[in-house]
């Protein structure tokens, strides 16, 4: 029996399906938040180098990406509001508990 070992000229993304570990971003998203962080990078580079007029252009691009990235953000909440408006309603903290003080108290 032959067992054939990983070749590593082979990505490890190479047969999985898309979205294989992701939280099923939006693909648009993902890549504005590479291009973020690509960003960040060059402009962390312009000063270590000291070059301020880099510096600033690639601070307004990331600016101009943030926006983008909030933009999307927002698409999308409001199109899962729209698709399951159920959940929308519910309340975000949990149901107040009231009038069991003196029971907890007697059996703690």
């Amino acid at each position: 029996m032959a067992i054939n070992g990983i070749n590593p000229s082979i990505p490890a993304s190479a047969g999985a399906p898309p979205n294989i570990g992701g939280s099923g971003k939006n693909p648009q998203l993902a890549a504005l938040e590479q291009k973020l962080q690509r960003l960040n990078n060059e402009k962390e580079k312009a000063i270590r180098n000291k070059d301020k007029e880099k510096e600033r252009k690639l601070e307004q691009e990331i600016q101009a990406v943030k926006q983008k990235i909030a933009q999307l953000k927002q698409k999308e909440k409001k199109e899962q509001e729209k698709d399951n408006p159920e959940s929308s309603a519910l309340p975000n903290e949990p149901f107040p508990v009231s009038g069991l003080g003196d029971t907890v108290n007697q059996y703690a």
